[in-house]
């Protein structure tokens, strides 16, 4: 599991070369569908906003829940494991809506 800080960098960095590889698509390429290039753009933003509210999460169980201290650390292992799983499908899954946008947005080679 990669730790906040990097992972916050990665987010930032994919949706601001969305945006910039939308904006490139629609200064640059004639007959790209400018209103598409900017739907992805402000989806982009709203997916890095998103994003870093969302990875925010916590534990809801203390130790005292446990047996012992190796079972609280395995459950709180377990729950990040599957919340990080869920957050970064989730994030992929909004990337590939967006590029799909991108693709649709150029011409066709007729």
């Amino acid at each position: 599991m990669a730790n906040k800080r990097r992972l916050k960098k990665n987010i930032h960095a994919i949706c601001s070369d969305i945006a910039t590889e939308c904006a490139v698509t629609a200064t640059y390429i004639p007959g790209s569908d400018e209103q598409l290039l900017s739907e992805a753009i402000v989806k982009s933003a709203a997916l890095l906003s998103e994003s870093m509210e969302r990875m925010s999460v916590s534990f809801d169980r203390t130790p005292k829940d446990f047996e012992n201290k190796a079972a609280y650390n395995k459950a709180r292992r377990t729950y990040f494991r599957k919340a990080y799983k869920s957050f970064t499908e989730n994030f992929e899954k909004e990337v590939i809506e967006i590029l799909h946008d991108l693709n649709k947005s150029l011409p066709s080679k007729n």
